[in-house]
Protein backbone atom coordinates (compact mmCIF):
# COMPACT_ATOMS: atom_id res chain seq x y z
CA UNK A 1 0.00 0.00 0.00
CA UNK A 2 3.00 2.41 1.14
CA UNK A 3 4.69 1.40 -2.29
CA UNK A 4 1.35 2.42 -4.46
CA UNK A 5 0.70 5.83 -2.63
CA UNK A 6 4.14 6.69 -3.05
CA UNK A 7 3.47 6.02 -6.98
CA UNK A 8 0.97 8.09 -6.36
CA UNK A 9 -1.66 6.36 -8.68
CA UNK A 10 -3.65 2.73 -9.05
CA UNK A 11 -6.53 0.66 -8.68
CA UNK A 12 -7.19 -0.50 -5.52
CA UNK A 13 -9.99 -3.50 -4.89
CA UNK A 14 -11.73 -4.92 -1.69
CA UNK A 15 -14.16 -7.32 -0.84
CA UNK A 16 -15.16 -10.47 0.89
CA UNK A 17 -17.07 -13.78 0.35
CA UNK A 18 -19.52 -16.12 1.32
CA UNK A 19 -20.16 -19.41 2.30
CA UNK A 20 -23.72 -20.90 1.13
CA UNK A 21 -23.64 -23.68 3.50
CA UNK A 22 -22.90 -21.20 6.61
CA UNK A 23 -24.40 -17.82 5.98
CA UNK A 24 -23.52 -16.56 9.24
CA UNK A 25 -19.97 -17.12 9.28
CA UNK A 26 -19.64 -14.21 6.45
CA UNK A 27 -17.23 -11.41 7.10
CA UNK A 28 -17.78 -8.18 6.07
CA UNK A 29 -18.04 -5.28 7.91
CA UNK A 30 -14.16 -5.26 8.31
CA UNK A 31 -13.91 -4.82 4.69
CA UNK A 32 -16.52 -1.69 4.40
CA UNK A 33 -14.21 0.04 6.98
CA UNK A 34 -11.21 -0.78 4.94
CA UNK A 35 -12.60 0.46 1.94
CA UNK A 36 -14.15 3.73 3.36
CA UNK A 37 -11.07 4.37 5.77
CA UNK A 38 -8.58 3.71 2.96
CA UNK A 39 -10.99 6.15 0.88
CA UNK A 40 -10.36 8.82 3.79
CA UNK A 41 -5.96 8.43 3.94
CA UNK A 42 -6.24 8.79 0.09
CA UNK A 43 -8.24 12.13 0.50
CA UNK A 44 -6.12 13.04 3.43
CA UNK A 45 -3.20 12.84 0.71
CA UNK A 46 -4.57 15.08 -1.96
CA UNK A 47 -4.22 12.12 -4.16
CA UNK A 48 -7.77 10.53 -4.35
CA UNK A 49 -8.44 11.45 -7.77
CA UNK A 50 -5.77 9.38 -8.63
CA UNK A 51 -7.37 6.13 -7.35
CA UNK A 52 -10.31 3.76 -8.71
CA UNK A 53 -11.39 2.14 -5.83
CA UNK A 54 -14.09 -0.59 -6.34
CA UNK A 55 -15.86 -3.17 -4.01
CA UNK A 56 -17.05 -6.72 -4.21
CA UNK A 57 -18.82 -9.41 -3.10
CA UNK A 58 -20.55 -12.39 -4.74
CA UNK A 59 -23.94 -11.50 -3.21
CA UNK A 60 -26.52 -9.40 -4.82
CA UNK A 61 -26.81 -6.72 -1.53
CA UNK A 62 -23.54 -6.87 0.68
CA UNK A 63 -24.41 -5.64 3.90
CA UNK A 64 -28.37 -6.63 3.76
CA UNK A 65 -28.08 -8.48 6.82
CA UNK A 66 -27.81 -5.18 8.57
CA UNK A 67 -30.98 -3.86 8.09
CA UNK A 68 -32.54 -1.97 5.27
CA UNK A 69 -31.34 1.14 6.86
CA UNK A 70 -27.77 0.52 6.84
CA UNK A 71 -27.99 -1.22 3.30
CA UNK A 72 -29.47 2.25 1.61
CA UNK A 73 -26.92 4.24 3.40
CA UNK A 74 -23.84 2.40 2.73
CA UNK A 75 -25.23 2.13 -0.92
CA UNK A 76 -25.45 5.94 -0.85
CA UNK A 77 -21.72 5.72 0.83
CA UNK A 78 -19.96 3.96 -2.21
CA UNK A 79 -21.61 6.53 -4.66
CA UNK A 80 -20.92 9.06 -2.80
CA UNK A 81 -17.64 8.49 -2.46
CA UNK A 82 -17.25 7.70 -6.43
CA UNK A 83 -16.47 3.71 -5.17
CA UNK A 84 -17.03 1.01 -8.11
CA UNK A 85 -19.08 -1.61 -7.23
CA UNK A 86 -18.88 -5.69 -8.91
CA UNK A 87 -21.80 -7.62 -6.78
CA UNK A 88 -23.76 -10.92 -7.77
CA UNK A 89 -20.51 -12.11 -9.19
CA UNK A 90 -18.97 -15.67 -7.75
CA UNK A 91 -15.18 -15.28 -7.58
CA UNK A 92 -13.43 -18.02 -9.55
CA UNK A 93 -10.27 -16.99 -8.66
CA UNK A 94 -6.97 -14.42 -7.99
CA UNK A 95 -4.98 -13.33 -9.62
CA UNK A 96 -1.41 -10.78 -10.01
CA UNK A 97 -3.85 -8.55 -12.15
CA UNK A 98 -7.06 -8.85 -9.44
CA UNK A 99 -9.69 -11.05 -9.42
CA UNK A 100 -11.38 -13.30 -12.32
CA UNK A 101 -15.20 -14.01 -11.62
CA UNK A 102 -16.82 -17.07 -12.95
CA UNK A 103 -19.22 -15.36 -15.63
CA UNK A 104 -15.41 -14.53 -17.48
CA UNK A 105 -15.21 -11.34 -16.49
CA UNK A 106 -12.13 -9.62 -14.77
CA UNK A 107 -11.64 -6.72 -12.06
CA UNK A 108 -7.95 -5.52 -12.38
CA UNK A 109 -6.35 -4.22 -9.27
CA UNK A 110 -3.03 -3.19 -8.50
CA UNK A 111 -4.03 -4.09 -4.92
CA UNK A 112 -6.81 -6.66 -3.91
CA UNK A 113 -7.61 -7.22 -0.24
CA UNK A 114 -10.08 -9.76 0.44
CA UNK A 115 -12.04 -11.38 3.78
CA UNK A 116 -13.17 -15.05 3.37
CA UNK A 117 -16.10 -16.23 4.94
CA UNK A 118 -15.65 -18.60 7.74
CA UNK A 119 -15.67 -22.34 7.51
CA UNK A 120 -15.00 -25.23 10.25
CA UNK A 121 -11.61 -26.04 11.92
CA UNK A 122 -9.26 -28.91 10.52
CA UNK A 123 -9.09 -29.89 14.37
CA UNK A 124 -13.11 -30.50 14.42
CA UNK A 125 -13.29 -32.35 10.64
CA UNK A 126 -10.57 -34.91 12.16
CA UNK A 127 -13.10 -35.12 15.58
CA UNK A 128 -15.69 -37.61 15.85
CA UNK A 129 -17.89 -34.87 17.14
CA UNK A 130 -21.21 -34.15 15.22
CA UNK A 131 -20.11 -31.04 12.46
CA UNK A 132 -22.49 -29.32 9.56
CA UNK A 133 -21.94 -29.43 5.96
CA UNK A 134 -19.46 -26.59 6.50
CA UNK A 135 -17.54 -28.85 9.10
CA UNK A 136 -18.66 -26.52 12.40
CA UNK A 137 -20.22 -28.03 15.42
CA UNK A 138 -23.78 -29.05 15.30
CA UNK A 139 -25.40 -27.33 18.53
CA UNK A 140 -28.51 -27.18 19.86
CA UNK A 141 -30.58 -23.98 21.70
CA UNK A 142 -28.31 -24.58 24.58
CA UNK A 143 -25.34 -24.51 23.06
CA UNK A 144 -24.57 -28.66 23.37
CA UNK A 145 -22.83 -30.25 20.66
CA UNK A 146 -25.69 -32.77 19.26
CA UNK A 147 -25.01 -36.13 20.69
CA UNK A 148 -22.74 -35.02 23.21
CA UNK A 149 -24.22 -34.59 26.10
CA UNK A 150 -20.56 -33.35 27.54
CA UNK A 151 -19.66 -30.96 24.59
CA UNK A 152 -20.44 -27.34 24.50
CA UNK A 153 -19.47 -25.26 21.51
CA UNK A 154 -19.76 -21.16 21.37
CA UNK A 155 -18.55 -18.75 18.41
CA UNK A 156 -16.83 -19.47 15.49
CA UNK A 157 -17.03 -23.00 16.59
CA UNK A 158 -20.67 -23.56 16.42
CA UNK A 159 -22.85 -23.70 13.55
CA UNK A 160 -25.63 -21.99 15.38
CA UNK A 161 -29.50 -21.48 14.09
CA UNK A 162 -30.86 -18.36 13.51
CA UNK A 163 -32.61 -15.75 11.37
CA UNK A 164 -31.22 -15.03 7.68
CA UNK A 165 -29.63 -12.23 8.88
CA UNK A 166 -27.49 -13.85 11.94
CA UNK A 167 -24.24 -13.36 11.60
CA UNK A 168 -20.85 -14.64 13.96
CA UNK A 169 -19.91 -11.69 16.05
CA UNK A 170 -17.91 -11.12 18.85
CA UNK A 171 -20.42 -10.37 21.03
CA UNK A 172 -22.78 -13.07 20.44
CA UNK A 173 -19.55 -15.25 21.17
CA UNK A 174 -19.22 -13.64 24.78
CA UNK A 175 -22.87 -14.41 25.05
CA UNK A 176 -22.88 -17.90 24.09
CA UNK A 177 -19.91 -18.80 26.57
CA UNK A 178 -21.98 -17.41 29.32
CA UNK A 179 -25.14 -19.32 28.47
CA UNK A 180 -22.96 -22.59 28.05
CA UNK A 181 -21.26 -21.53 31.20
CA UNK A 182 -24.62 -21.28 32.85
CA UNK A 183 -26.22 -24.15 31.21
CA UNK A 184 -23.24 -26.73 32.22
CA UNK A 185 -23.60 -26.03 35.89
CA UNK A 186 -27.31 -26.56 35.60
CA UNK A 187 -26.52 -29.51 33.91
CA UNK A 188 -24.43 -30.41 36.74
CA UNK A 189 -27.11 -30.04 39.38
CA UNK A 190 -29.36 -31.68 38.00
CA UNK A 191 -31.69 -29.12 37.29
CA UNK A 192 -33.90 -28.73 34.00
CA UNK A 193 -32.75 -24.94 34.18
CA UNK A 194 -31.75 -24.10 30.60
CA UNK A 195 -30.95 -21.07 28.79
CA UNK A 196 -31.21 -20.79 24.62
CA UNK A 197 -28.77 -18.47 22.91
CA UNK A 198 -30.66 -17.65 20.40
CA UNK A 199 -33.01 -15.08 21.82
CA UNK A 200 -29.87 -13.13 22.71
CA UNK A 201 -28.93 -13.06 18.71
CA UNK A 202 -28.17 -10.14 16.98
CA UNK A 203 -26.36 -7.71 14.59
CA UNK A 204 -24.29 -4.72 16.73
CA UNK A 205 -21.42 -2.62 14.63
CA UNK A 206 -19.85 0.56 14.81
CA UNK A 207 -18.48 0.87 11.35
CA UNK A 208 -15.49 3.57 11.39
CA UNK A 209 -15.78 5.35 7.69
CA UNK A 210 -12.50 7.22 8.59
CA UNK A 211 -14.04 10.56 8.98
CA UNK A 212 -17.02 9.32 11.63
CA UNK A 213 -19.05 6.36 11.57
CA UNK A 214 -22.41 4.70 12.00
CA UNK A 215 -23.88 2.39 14.73
CA UNK A 216 -26.02 -0.20 13.67
CA UNK A 217 -28.27 -3.00 15.62
CA UNK A 218 -30.33 -5.21 14.85
CA UNK A 219 -32.87 -8.42 16.21
CA UNK A 220 -35.83 -9.83 15.22
CA UNK A 221 -38.31 -6.65 16.53
CA UNK A 222 -36.03 -3.48 14.99
CA UNK A 223 -33.08 -2.37 13.04
CA UNK A 224 -31.11 0.76 13.75
CA UNK A 225 -28.86 2.66 11.92
CA UNK A 226 -27.58 5.84 13.49
CA UNK A 227 -25.15 8.18 12.07
CA UNK A 228 -21.80 9.09 14.30
CA UNK A 229 -19.72 12.02 12.78
CA UNK A 230 -16.50 12.52 13.81
CA UNK A 231 -17.44 11.28 16.69
CA UNK A 232 -18.08 7.70 15.71
CA UNK A 233 -14.71 7.51 14.56
CA UNK A 234 -12.85 8.03 18.35
CA UNK A 235 -15.80 5.58 19.32
CA UNK A 236 -14.43 3.08 17.53
CA UNK A 237 -10.91 3.70 18.78
CA UNK A 238 -11.92 3.83 22.32
CA UNK A 239 -14.37 0.80 21.84
CA UNK A 240 -10.94 -0.82 20.75
CA UNK A 241 -8.93 -0.15 23.73
CA UNK A 242 -12.14 -1.10 25.99
CA UNK A 243 -11.78 -4.52 24.21
CA UNK A 244 -8.61 -5.14 25.09
CA UNK A 245 -8.18 -3.67 28.45
CA UNK A 246 -11.25 -5.44 29.57
CA UNK A 247 -9.61 -8.93 28.31
CA UNK A 248 -6.67 -8.10 30.32
CA UNK A 249 -8.45 -7.51 33.05
CA UNK A 250 -7.69 -3.71 33.55
CA UNK A 251 -11.09 -2.16 32.94
CA UNK A 252 -14.36 -2.96 34.40
CA UNK A 253 -16.64 -4.49 32.11
CA UNK A 254 -19.78 -2.86 31.25
CA UNK A 255 -21.80 -4.26 28.23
Amino acid sequence: MDALVAKGSGKIAVGFGGNPKEKSAVRGGPSFELIFNIDHYLRKKGIRDNFELTFFAPMEKPGARMGKKALTATQKMFDKKNIGKRFGKKIKTFTEKGVLFEDGSELTSDITMFISAGTGSAILKNSDLTLSDSGFLKIDDYCQVVNHPNVFAIGDAAAFEGPQWAAKQGHIAEKMGEIAAYNIIKKEQNSHKRKSYKEYLSILCVMDTGTGASFVYRNDKKQVMIPLPIVGHWMKQGWGKYARWTKLKQFPKIV
